[in-house]
Parts: C-alpha cells; sequence; structure tokens
C-alpha cells in the first residue's frame, strides 16, 4: 500500500501524485497507470483510442482480485479527483460565483467513454499552480467588499509615492523652490465626483502670491493664490469628474521670484495630496461575501466568529466536518496571516484559499479506520453524501444531505431512495444530460466535428446548435422525464425546430422554437438516426461506416470489437473498377482475413446507416451507386437500414444489460469487474421490471452494495 495512502487512512490511491507533492504532501509511487490502445479502421486512418487503466478496485476480468463473483465484494476505495467539470460546479456551488475556472485547466484524460475514471486522472504541477490561481481569485470575488461610502487615497507629498520635478524635502513638505509640480497616479473603480485636494504653504515674496493649480492627468482643474504660510498651512481643493481606470493629479507651482539683492524667494510647499470620491455610489451587497460571513466578526476580528465561518465554510469544502486539529490549523494560519487582529479579512481570505487548495477538496478523499480489512463493510456517512450528488449532479452535496449525514439519515434503502428522488427533481440534475449523456451519445463531441465547408457549405454553427439541442433534449426526456430508455433506440419523435426539420425532410415547424415532433412515416428513429450522432461518427468529407458500427457495438451492447493485430499496415481503399459505393470499397477489406476479424463485426451495423451522409441527411443512393443497408448483428439477428437495426439492438440481450453497464461506470468511476456482476445484475432486473426507467437504474445502483460498500485490501 502507498505511504501516502497509509497515512490518509486511504484504501488505494489510483491518480498521480503530482498534486499532492506540490501541496507539500508525502510522495508515493503510483500504482494507477494505463496505456493508449489505438483503434485501427480499414478507411485509411487510425482513429485514437481511449487512454486505458487499471482502475482501483479492478478495471476488467484480467485484474479481478479472484474473488467468486457469487461472493459479495464490492471494492475498494477509489481516490477521485474533481475533473474539470465537476470543479466548475462545485466551486459555484461552494461559492456562488459564476466563474468557472477549470476552463483554463488541463483537459481531463477520458477512458471507458467517461472524463471521471479515476485510474486515468493525471495532475501536473502547473495544475497544481491553476488550482492556487483559481482559489485567489473566487476568494476575492467572494470577500469583496462593495464600495458604498466615498474612498480616501492619501500621498505624502515628500514619499516616494508621487514624483517631483523641482525643489526638496522640507520636513513635513515638499519644497518647490522653482516651477515645478508634485505629482501621483491613482486609481480609481468607479466613475463619479471626486474631490481631489492638497494641504499647502507659501514662501511670501515679491509683489505676488505663490500661484499653485490643481490638474488632472495634465489639465489645470483649479488655480489658487496661495496666502497660507508653512505656520499656519491650508487645504486646498477642487471637484473633479473622474472615469474608471488610472489618473495623474498634481499641484504645480506656477510663479517662482527671487530677487538676489534683497534676498527675497517665494516657494510653494505641498504637505499632501489626496484624492476622495467617488461621491453619490448607491452600492449593492455582496451575496456571495454574506454567504460567507455567516457572523460579523466585528472590526476586532472575534475570533470565536472567525471559527465560524472557517467551521461552516470547510464542512461545505471538505464535504464533511472538520477535525479539531484541522480547525485549529486554519485559525493558526489566519492569524500567521493577518497583520493585527483589526486585519482579520486578510488572515481569513488566506485560511480559505488553503481550503481550496488541499487534497481534501480537490480530491474525493475516503478514510478508512481499517485500510486492509477485506470485509465488506459500509462507506462513511459523508463519504456516501459525496457520492451521490457527484454522480447525479457532477457537484457538492447541498446542506440537506450533509445534514442527513450528519444526522445518521443515509442508512437505509428508503432514506437514500428519498434523497435521490430529491436530487433528480432538482434543476442541477441536468448534469446527467450535460455530462453522463453528452458522453455516452457524443452530445459534447458535435461542435468539435469539422466538415469540410467546400463539401457541406450548410453545416454552420446554427445547424450544429440545432444537432446539440435535438439530442439534449431527447436525452433529458429520457434521463429525467422517465421516458423508457427503450426509446433510445425506438423513439418515433424527436425535438426539432424548424432548421432541423427541413434538414430531415420534414414539413417546418413554422418556429424555431424546439417541439416534439412525430416522425411518422419518415425515415427516421431513436438515436442512430439522430443527425448530431451521425456527424459526429463520420469524416469531414463523407461518411464512416466503420466509426458507426463501432460505436454501436460499444455503446449500445457494450461489445468490444476484437482489437488490430500489432503492427497491422492498413493499406488506403483501393477504388473498384467502376468506383462503387463505400460499402463495395470497404468490402475489399472485408475479404482479407486479418482485416474480417474486426470488419466483420464493425461493419454491418455501420452499412445499415449508409442511408444517412455525413450530416445526418437523408440520401437515397450513394453518389449514383445503390446502397445496400442490409447486415447481421453478431446474434445472427438481420436488418435492413437504421429503422430495423434499431429494432434488432432494442431485442439483444445486451442491450439493457449495457445500460446498465454505462450508468454504472458513470456512477462508480471506474470499470466492470467479474465481482460486480452480482449488483449488475440486480440493477438489471430492476430496470427491466420498471420498464426502463432510468430513475429506477439510478435508484438500483445508488442503493446497491457496490455503491454503498468497501472493503481494504491487503498491501
Amino acid at each position: 500500500m502507498d505511504l501516502l495512502a497509509q497515512r490518509l487512512g486511504i484504501v488505494t490511491l489510483a491518480p498521480s501524485v503530482a498534486l499532492l507533492v506540490a501541496l507539500g504532501l508525502p510522495a508515493c509511487s503510483d500504482d494507477g497507470g494505463g496505456e493508449t490502445d489505438g483503434e485501427s479502421t480499414s478507411e485509411g486512418g487510425t482513429t485514437a483510442g481511449e487512454s486505458a487503466g487499471t482502475t482501483a478496485g479492478g478495471s476488467g476480468e484480467t485484474s479481478d482480485t479472484g474473488t467468486d463473483a457469487a461472493e459479495e465484494d464490492p471494492g475498494t476505495v477509489i481516490l477521485r479527483r474533481l475533473n474539470n467539470v465537476e470543479y466548475n460546479n462545485t466551486i459555484q456551488d461552494l461559492i456562488g460565483t459564476e466563474q468557472t475556472p477549470a476552463d483554463s485547466f488541463p483537459a481531463d484524460q477520458v477512458s471507458l467513454g467517461f472524463d471521471n475514471i479515476s485510474a486515468v486522472q493525471s495532475l501536473s504541477p502547473l495544475q497544481a499552480e491553476l488550482y492556487e490561481l483559481a482559489a485567489e481569485s473566487v476568494i476575492e470575488e467572494a470577500l469583496d467588499r462593495p464600495m458604498v461610502e466615498p474612498q480616501l487615497q492619501l500621498f505624502q507629498a515628500e514619499s516616494d509615492e508621487t514624483t517631483k520635478d523641482a525643489g526638496g524635502e522640507a520636513g513635513e513638505y515638499w519644497n518647490l523652490w522653482s516651477n515645478g509640480e508634485v505629482a501621483t497616479t491613482v486609481t480609481v473603480e468607479h466613475d463619479g465626483p471626486y474631490m481631489l485636494r492638497t494641504r499647502a504653504a507659501g514662501q511670501q515674496a515679491g509683489p505676488d502670491l505663490p500661484h499653485m493649480l490643481l490638474k488632472v492627468d495634465g489639465l489645470e482643474v483649479a488655480g489658487f493664490d496661495v496666502e497660507a504660510t508653512q505656520q499656519a498651512p491650508q487645504q486646498y481643493e477642487a471637484e473633479v469628474e473622474l472615469t474608471a481606470g488610472v489618473h495623474t493629479i498634481a499641484a504645480e507651482f506656477t510663479n517662482d521670484y527671487y530677487d538676489d539683492v534683497l534676498m527675497e524667494d517665494r516657494n510653494l510647499l505641498i504637505d499632501y495630496l489626496e484624492l476622495e470620491g467617488p461621491f453619490g455610489l448607491e452600492g449593492e451587497e455582496n451575496p456571495l461575501r454574506d454567504n460567507i460571513l455567516i457572523c460579523d466578526p466585528g472590526p476586532a476580528g472575534d475570533e470565536a466568529c472567525l471559527r465560524q465561518i472557517l467551521e461552516y465554510f470547510g464542512r461545505r469544502a471538505y464535504r464533511r466536518p472538520l477535525s479539531a486539529d484541522e480547525l485549529d490549523r486554519l485559525m493558526a494560519l489566519l492569524s500567521a496571516s493577518s497583520e493585527g487582529a483589526a486585519d482579520w479579512e486578510t488572515g481569513l481570505k488566506t485560511a480559505l484559499k488553503a481550503l481550496l487548495v488541499s487534497p481534501h477538496f480537490l480530491f474525493r478523499v475516503e478514510l478508512d479506520a481499517s485500510p486492509q480489512d477485506e470485509t465488506p463493510h459500509p462507506v462513511g456517512p459523508f463519504e456516501l453524501a459525496t457520492q451521490l450528488p457527484y454522480f447525479i449532479w457532477s457537484s457538492m452535496p447541498d446542506d440537506a444531505l450533509l445534514d442527513a449525514a450528519a444526522a445518521g439519515e443515509l442508512e437505509s434503502e428508503a432514506q437514500i431512495t428519498a434523497q435521490v428522488t430529491r436530487m433528480l427533481a432538482d434543476d442541477k440534475a441536468q448534469a446527467l444530460v450535460d455530462n453522463y449523456a453528452g458522453q455516452w451519445l457524443l452530445i459534447r463531441a458535435i461542435w468539435d466535428a469539422f466538415k469540410d465547408p467546400s463539401v457541406f457549405p450548410q453545416m454552420d454553427d446554427a445547424l450544429r446548435q440545432s444537432m446539440v439541442t435535438e439530442m439534449s433534449l431527447f436525452a433529458e426526456s429520457l434521463l429525467l422525464d422517465d421516458r423508457p430508455m427503450t426509446e433510445l433506440l425506438l423513439a418515433k419523435s424527436s425535438f426539432l425546430d424548424d432548421a432541423l426539420a427541413q434538414h430531415y425532410g420534414l414539413a417546418p415547424t413554422g418556429s424555431d422554437q424546439f417541439q416534439e415532433i412525430e416522425f411518422g412515416d419518415a425515415p427516421r428513429q431513436g438515436v442512430l438516426t439522430q443527425a448530431g450522432l451521425l456527424v459526429v461518427l463520420s469524416h469531414a468529407t463523407h461518411n464512416s461506416p466503420v466509426k458507426r458500427g463501432k460505436w454501436v457495438l460499444e455503446n449500445i451492447l457494450c461489445e468490444e470489437p476484437p482489437p488490430p493485430p500489432d503492427n497491422l499496415d492498413i493499406p488506403p481503399l483501393e477504388p473498384v473498377e467502376d468506383g462503387g459505393s463505400l460499402r463495395e470499397q470497404l468490402e475489399q477489406h472485408v475479404s482479407d482475413p486479418v482485416c474480417a476479424s474486426c470488419h466483420q463485426f464493425m461493419d454491418p451495423p455501420g452499412f445499415a446507416l449508409e442511408h444517412y451522409d455525413a450530416l445526418g441527411a437523408w440520401r437515397a443512393d450513394d453518389h449514383g451507386y445503390p446502397i445496400d443497408a442490409t447486415g447481421t448483428l453478431t446474434s445472427g439477428a438481420e436488418f435492413d437500414g437504421a429503422l430495423e437495426l434499431s429494432d434488432a439492438l432494442a431485442g439483444e440481450v445486451g442491450f439493457p444489460r449495457c445500460l446498465t453497464e454505462k450508468a454504472f461506470i458513470y456512477a462508480l468511476g471506474r470499470d466492470v469487474r467479474v465481482a460486480d456482476d452480482p449488483y449488475l445484475q440486480e440493477a438489471q432486473s430492476r430496470l427491466e421490471l420498471a420498464d426502463y426507467s432510468f430513475t429506477e437504474l439510478v435508484l438500483a445502483l445508488t442503493t446497491s452494495d457496490s455503491f454503498r460498500m468497501r472493503r481494504g485490501e491487503q498491501e
């Protein structure tokens, strides 16, 4: 077992330790890891495959511990880093900010189709630095004190804060003994009226009084004859209108006089420059600040209140109560970072930032009092309260979940069911559409699917957005509105606007608003004929039966095509004598036994979709060649075209199993093991008995021992 795992009490450490080292924690070996497998195609190219790795608790049959599948084995704990989506959501829910700092983080590794798989999550020193910058940015925003009172900026004339082009220091004054000025730069945050002031005196000589100009950005705003003397200096001021930004303010001496016979010398003495304002500003309260300062520390920084603030914020950030030692160390950091009790806000900012760069915030840390105990036992209540929302919301637990964990109200199946039902009804459950379906059904990838504009000039951002919206609304109806999951393949309707309806060859809807439209006799059915998916599973200029067929096998039936032979040199497609259809060209490779080992399984489902071009529009032929959309699944089920393929897939025994496996992998952040089979069978049975309700599948998974239990492992 890793040294860090022993010290933290974590059963298994999967991710890179780069961040932990950067945060000053002891380094240790990383027993996660992975390789990158290429996915060969026979269309003259290679598609980058998923990054594979061994997850904690096993990533497949070959890494199983040897436990009989009939025995209960919920697996070991996984230390999971918040991925970029989870980080953004967590920061927003914790702080209330609209910032999305993780947008600038390195991209998450993807394995098993998802970006929340712990075994391939990696961290770099750069990402550790970005975590620190993000923490600083959101805490500064959260504790920003709104300006409602005029602010005073004071600059002593003799100090280094000002520039002088004449004269010299004279006690608390700067003596302009010849024409010149004392100037400084100021930054103002708001437009509005300001008061520019200086305290000045004159050394009188000659027939005139010393003349002084007050200036802003080199322009005169007021002029004064200075009657005041060094023994009785006076304040001179002028109201100015300033815009937000950087400005220069100055006091200038303009009428130097010196009589060397009478020994008379006229000079101007400047004590300070001062800018106050803006006046009349109606500031608004900062709600983020109010969310954090749950009590008022007062000017002197009441220690009990500051402790209460850190205790409340820390429980939400760590997704569990802070220990007494953790709270003491945060209070010590607050004190050490403050310059006296009145500077408590500086110290509080430092302590809050420390919470946001801690592994207990950045990782979903699960502690175990007996990390080597191989007897299955429940995960802790706060750990369960964390697992649930990161599955359903891709974010942190709310106060209701944390309170339930503290009260011991996450122990029974009924209690968990009540919380999961509440969470699925919350708007934050949209994360299942955006992140689970967004990756499984490739909705996210639509924006990145390049199409050659010389071949498909109609592919613009508006059409892409329509494709994304259709698939998102369709997925939402399946996952959140409890439409039977069989409708993924069998639905005779979808959500279309006018542009997409016309793209599908349907009657115009007459609106740019999306509405559910029945397909009728149109050759559309379920997700396999939706344009967004077909666009992603095509090349820049033409269809890809291989990509389409491979996706169908892997994501609808969870059947992995055989891997290509090592060092396979894939020749480019050679046109048949008269050109021929794409299917005829691809079938050249099926005649090669080496290629046929993969393509005899992948290609048939892809050929069923050949009536849909690279933009998902219907086509009657393939550039003048007849389309053969017939084929056979590995089970022997035959089909002709996309609709029959969808019907056949819905009847395959692998379909409900695959629905269950995909949700299991996403929920637990790891691959399926042999020992998981009893849990998967139980969840699949509940799914089928409940008319393929996704809600029932989520309840089956979250109340199963694979989600609620764990075991340790020997070193």
